[in-house]
């Protein structure tokens, strides 16, 4: 306080004037603290609590403030200088008295194992008279609290015999704060520091210092066990005849790996569970959650339960191992704690908040991969939870939400769905998380189906080579024959060896019957023709064919041959002996030739240039591209029947 005119001024001064003494250490003349400064602007003093102006100035120690901008307070002085103010430096150093005002008297609250329903000590005390030079605390009705030969007493006024008494470690110190008992007028909704002054008691245990003397951060107890209690022994069910229900989430953060040939999937993930334990209470909760915390040691002396990894390889449960977490979730509303608790605090119900425990894992999975239609399949994994803290009749696992917060796309596989249920068929309860992966097929397009489709094209390309160059054509057919079933064997070796085939399995093989077909037929188009011209000429109708069309010339060597086509010979037309077997050798051979010409004109329809199959090769155009399209509508609708609506790519 500062006051605010001569007639507080004096008052002030004879007040305590008689603690003057005490309150400088005899060291100087100043002796109380009056609550101004001119620190914002030198010579002009104001309140430090309003801020505002002091509008009456009391008498100075000579011409008045004389300390510039190095002594920015204000005290009283005693001695030579009676009730007079003088400025000085604001040091720590310096302890004096401060006068308070107070619109109403200050009710000082007692608390701790003192004050219990039966306790012979008031709860509640006010300033009394003085007693060997210092206040006394009176009570509100059967026990005082007062200084005798150097110590705090508390004594009951019922029975004069039962007191409590604290010796402080020097004098001037006041029973105010936290001793044997805490005293301080800190009410409802606020703490006292050990030194006595008053905070909120949201701010205890907050991680932010607010006590000078740090008693805030100290002691930060969250849980209140009971005595008897039991780590092996589950809590209670809320509601009495029914399981003890534990929520279970998961948040699947990642998959660092899926291994298609092992059959296996590695997963990293952070399963939560959640119950309440009416057993317990719990003190100063938060609103935020990382500040209900439970240390290594509060988690080790409650009870929590035990789940077994069921599907996973090697023998895993969840633990209270590093990074594990054990947190007081707040929910229901805080009560004040008890009087003979001994310092204030919010008590929150066990049955009205929970308990939640986390921990980071990371586990390998074997999963049934169905690989029918690779590259264009989808996998469900499942993730299997038991609960073995008891059978499924004293406790079961509740599903929750399912979460997978890693990256969508991974290199192999597009991560979709995840669904979470529950089964208690069996003697324990089971949380089963299933997760969809959608293999990405993009990467087989381009290794695989396009090169493919290039390949049958070279293949089906040779029936448009030059008709002549057979060679050519089948070298191109086999060539494209040896690469893709080169890789079908490379692709064949990097999957999983299944009994059943692969749609991909399905893909090759087909593709390669097509280049087989163009082979087939190339051969088919060069040979065909020539057998079937062998075969005519050896057959009885291609020989009677030959003698009826050729010429037939009746000879012998004294038998004359006369033309009767034409008007008679003369003489020069008359052949004779030799010359008619001459003529006649040559007649019949020209007309063998003429007759070949004639077979070769109407052949010449059907074949090309040495006797090469048109009529076969230009069927073969239409019916392998036909063969081809119809494969792949069917093909590909089955495939894309198996990607739709899944946005994978």
């Amino acid at each position: 306080m500062v006051p605010a005119n001569e007639e507080e001024n004096r008052w002030l001064y004879n007040t305590t004037k008689d603690i003057a003494f005490d309150c400088s250490g005899g060291v100087s003349s100043a002796y109380l603290w009056l609550g101004a400064t001119d620190e914002g602007v030198e010579g002009q003093w104001a309140s430090i609590s309003s801020g505002r102006p002091l509008e009456w100035q009391g008498p100075w120690r000579g011409a008045g403030p004389n300390g510039g901008n190095e002594e920015n307070c204000l005290v009283m002085l005693t001695g030579k200088f009676p009730g007079r103010w003088s400025d000085i430096a604001c040091l720590d150093t310096y302890s004096f008295c401060v006068p308070c005002e107070f619109s109403r008297p200050a009710t000082i609250f007692l608390k701790g194992p003192a004050v219990c329903s039966s306790s012979p000590f008031n709860h509640q005390y006010y300033l009394g008279d003085e007693r060997e030079g210092v206040p006394s605390l009176v009570g509100f009705f059967h026990s005082d609290i007062f200084m005798k030969n150097e110590t705090w007493i508390m004594q009951s006024l019922k029975d004069p015999t039962v007191t409590a008494w604290w010796t402080p470690a020097k004098d001037g110190l006041y029973p105010f704060g936290t001793r044997q008992w805490t005293l301080g007028i800190c009410g409802e909704g606020e703490f006292t520091c050990a030194d006595g002054i008053c905070i909120d008691l949201d701010k205890r245990c907050d991680l932010r210092v607010d006590c000078l003397d740090q008693s805030d951060e100290m002691a930060c107890s969250l849980v209140d066990i009971p005595v008897g209690y039991r780590t092996f022994i589950p809590p209670p069910p809320p509601v009495p005849g029914e399981p003890l229900r534990i929520a279970f989430d998961v948040n699947v953060i990642a998959f660092p790996n899926i291994a298609t040939q092992d059959l296996t999937f590695t997963a990293t993930l952070l399963p939560t569970l959640r119950w309440q334990d009416t057993r317990l209470n719990f003190l100063n909760l938060k609103a935020d959650r990382t500040l209900n915390l439970l240390s290594r040691e509060a988690s080790a002396s409650i009870w929590t339960p035990r789940v077994f990894f069921s599907n996973a390889q090697g023998n895993l449960f969840t633990n209270l191992g590093e990074g594990s977490r054990v947190e007081c979730v707040r929910e229901g509303p805080p009560t004040p704690g008890a009087p003979s608790l001994p310092e204030e605090v919010n008590v929150f119900k066990g049955h009205e908040n929970s308990l939640e425990m986390s921990q980071l894992y990371t586990a390998t999975y074997s999963c049934d991969f169905l690989l029918a239609m690779f590259p264009f399949d989808s996998q469900e994994c499942s993730l299997n939870f038991t609960l073995v803290s008891a059978a499924s009749t004293y406790m079961v696992l509740e599903p929750g939400l399912s979460l997978y917060s890693g990256p969508t796309f991974l290199i192999e596989y597009q991560i979709g769905t995840t669904t979470i249920s529950s089964s208690n068929e069996g003697e324990f309860s089971v949380i089963q998380v299933k997760v969809r992966f959608y293999r990405r097929y993009t990467f087989y397009l381009l290794t695989l189906y396009i090169p493919t489709v290039l390949l049958i094209l070279i293949a089906y390309a040779t029936f448009f080579f030059n008709p002549d160059d057979f060679n050519s054509r089948v070298v191109v057919a086999v060539t494209s024959l040896l690469v893709l079933t080169s890789l079908l064997t490379q692709t064949s070796n990097a999957l999983l060896k299944t009994s059943y085939f692969k749609l991909i399995d399905i893909w090759l093989f087909v593709s390669i019957v097509i280049i087989f077909l163009v082979i087939l037929l190339q051969t088919l188009v060069n040979f065909s023709v020539q057998k079937t011209r062998s075969n005519t000429a050896d057959s009885f109708i291609g020989r009677l064919v030959n003698r009826i069309t050729g010429p037939r010339v009746l000879a012998s060597k004294n038998t004359r041959v006369i033309n009767i086509a034409g008007p008679p010979r003369s003489s020069s037309s008359i052949v004779w002996g030799d010359e008619v077997s001459k003529t006649s050798t040559r007649t019949i051979r020209g007309g063998q030739e003429e007759g070949k010409k004639t077979r070769d004109t109407a052949d010449l329809k059907d074949e090309g240039p040495d006797g090469v199959n048109m009529a076969l090769m230009v069927k073969s155009r239409i019916v392998v591209p036909l063969i081809y399209l119809v494969f792949n509508l069917c093909y590909w609708g089955v495939a894309f029947r198996c990607v739709e609506g899944k946005g994978v790519i």
